[in-house]
């Protein structure tokens, strides 16, 4: 399996108050990359295809920096 078409990529970020913290999924390459570059959070689950590469992230973050934007 390669990576989710385009209409079925999205990335959401939710704060969860009750933890104050973020929690991120994304199946965006892109994205991924990023997240997975910058160890701003812990990787909470991994998809992988058959070949092991990620298609989908989830992570958790206690700060979510203010510059963060994943569109630039």
């Amino acid at each position: 399996m390669a990576y989710y078409d385009k209409e079925e990529q999205e990335t959401v970020i939710v704060f969860e108050p009750a933890t104050n913290s973020w929690d991120i999924y994304t199946n965006v390459p892109k994205h991924i990359k990023r997240l997975k570059n910058d160890y701003i959070a812990s990787v909470f689950h991994d998809e992988r295809d058959s070949e092991g590469k990620t298609i989908a992230l989830r992570v958790k973050v206690a700060k979510l920096p203010s510059s963060y934007t994943f569109n630039r």
